[in-house]
């Protein structure tokens, strides 16, 4: 098949928050176009106009059908012969999603609203429609004032399905410095789990968890916190639901503190396919920092650090797929440009190119394949 990847539009991000890193240092970008950029074998085919910005997309896993998040929806694209895509169907995902994804069989998609503080399910039908949702929780949780600048709410930010069973879906609440663990039903398509369950991860209060990672092959979760720097190694016992955290391990340099701004904190979290390698994005100080996973005990070891290559690295993705070896995409926001890391043998990172978007802030990268 063609291997087409897209890159999916948002507003600028840093260069809109007075207290952020980057306000004042660059100049807002004259155009913020809304849509999908399309890219095959990493040449750029075209652009995608949409009447929305899109808050994540994905591939599903069997259908061939791509799925986007814009204006409160959930959001079905054919993707034409040319690799440009065609919305089809679409349905209220009960929020606008920072985050969804799809179940192992594909007939389910679990969407994480940020701002509405709700996790839904949508089913995806055998033609590739979306349904109407199935279930949601709606996240309430009496939160300390004193962090309301970023924590005034639950503010559900991504969720992932254990991807052992496919039985559990694991919720990052940035707000709520929570890690909500609901038991998920994938005939009914029906989440489990009260609010005072002892299986959700209660995380230090000012900490933000935002996205985590599993590990491919060991029962270990890496959970990154926007707001304290922090990436937290947890054990996941997938018979009981539950994460037992390991160790802590800080994202920024030593000496720099995270900055709780807008758009300014710790944003994505990833485990190479071989399990050696963590990298994270840090938007404090604009890099893509490597850690060394200890493959007995799931333990991390600072790697390396390297400058993003533009302004405010929201989302990357890494890309086995290239013919010259593995590489790592990382969207910097602000500055409009996705800039290429080789990833090495041993996972260490060395800049590429930097490919310039013409209008589009990155929110989101899917990988090839």
């Amino acid at each position: 098949g063609k291997m087409y990847s897209y890159v999916g539009s948002s507003p600028a991000a840093q260069v809109k928050v007075s207290d952020s890193p980057a306000y004042g240092k660059l100049a807002p970008p004259a155009v913020e176009k809304k849509g999908v950029m399309v890219y095959r074998a990493g040449e750029r085919v075209g652009f995608s106009e949409m009447k929305h910005h899109v808050g994540w997309m994905e591939k599903h896993p069997s259908n061939g059908c791509v799925y986007a998040a814009g204006s409160g929806k959930l959001r079905a694209y054919k993707v034409a012969a040319d690799g440009m895509l065609e919305e089809f169907s679409s349905a209220d995902a009960l929020g606008n999603p920072a985050h969804f994804c799809f179940s192992a069989d594909g007939a389910w998609a679990l969407c994480a609203n940020y701002s509405a503080s709700v996790l839904s399910v949508l089913p995806i039908a055998a033609d590739g429609s979306v349904g109407a949702a199935t279930d949601s929780k709606h996240h309430v949780v009496r939160l300390n004032p004193q962090l309301a600048d970023r924590q005034e709410a639950c503010h559900p930010h991504q969720v992932r399905l254990d991807p052992g069973s496919g039985a559990w879906a694991l919720v990052c609440d940035l707000g709520a410095s929570r890690v909500w663990v609901y038991a998920f039903d994938v005939v009914r398509g029906s989440l489990a789990g009260a609010a005072n369950s002892e299986r959700h991860l209660l995380l230090p209060e000012a900490s933000g968890p935002r996205h985590l990672d599993f590990h491919p092959t060991e029962p270990w979760v890496y959970v990154l916190c926007e707001l304290d720097g922090n990436i937290v190694g947890c054990r996941w016992d997938a018979e009981q639901g539950r994460l037992t955290p390991f160790g802590s391990y800080y994202t920024l340099p030593d000496g720099v503190s995270p900055c709780r701004a807008h758009h300014s904190g710790g944003s994505h979290v990833l485990v190479s396919a071989d399990g050696r390698c963590l990298y994270a994005t840090t938007r404090t100080d604009g890099a893509v920092v490597a850690f060394d996973i200890d493959t007995a005990t799931g333990e991390l070891a600072f790697k390396q650090r390297v400058p993003c290559g533009g302004v405010c690295p929201r989302s990357f993705v890494l890309d086995y797929a290239s013919p010259g070896g593995p590489l790592l995409l990382v969207g910097n926001q602000d500055s409009q440009n996705v800039a290429s890391f080789s990833v090495a043998t041993d996972g260490s990172l060395s800049l590429r190119s930097i490919e310039e978007l013409d209008g589009v802030c990155p929110n989101v990268l899917t990988a090839p394949a």
